[in-house]
């Protein structure tokens, strides 16, 4: 049959760095994590993001490896906008979060989340690979909200 036991082709080249596309958004190139990790807590996280909010996925577009992806978030509440240009009043609102890299932060369709991200040099939402994001709890909010009302000065 012609299959011979020789070496299997080698894998394609992975995404060591991603230029940006002809969106013409100036954004870091960041190599993806081997693991998707998340660090700190909503406490430590707060002050050092641009935005934070609750939202549900409405839908996750991956994309080829060389593409950034995109979520569909209906916000629930929000928090912190750092920035970002949210419809008032925000709660349903829908907003789309850029995914530099496809597979962090890892995001199911119809899940609810806190999400704490940047805000990129075009205004819109961005979810880097490191971004501090957890499923969301009812009980949460309250914490969120306390946050929410303290000035973020040097350390939270």
């Amino acid at each position: 049959r012609g299959a011979g036991r020789g070496k299997p082709p080698p894998p394609p080249p992975g995404p060591k760095t991603v230029t940006p596309a002809a969106a013409g958004v100036a954004v870091t190139a960041t190599p993806c994590p081997q693991r998707c990790r998340r660090a700190g807590t909503l406490q430590s996280n707060f002050c050092g993001s641009d935005f934070v909010l609750t939202g549900t996925v409405k839908s996750v577009s991956r994309g080829p490896p060389q593409e950034r992806g995109w979520a569909v978030v209906s916000i629930l509440g929000l928090y912190k906008s750092g920035g970002l240009a949210v419809p008032q009043p925000a709660k349903g609102a829908t907003l789309r979060l850029q995914l530099p890299c496809r597979l962090c932060p890892g995001l199911k369709k119809g899940s609810s989340y806190i999400l704490m991200g940047r805000v990129g040099a075009d205004g819109g939402a961005l979810l880097p690979p490191d971004a501090f994001v957890v499923p969301y709890r009812q009980q949460q909010q309250q914490v969120l909200g306390n946050l929410s009302k303290r000035p973020c000065r040097g350390n939270p």
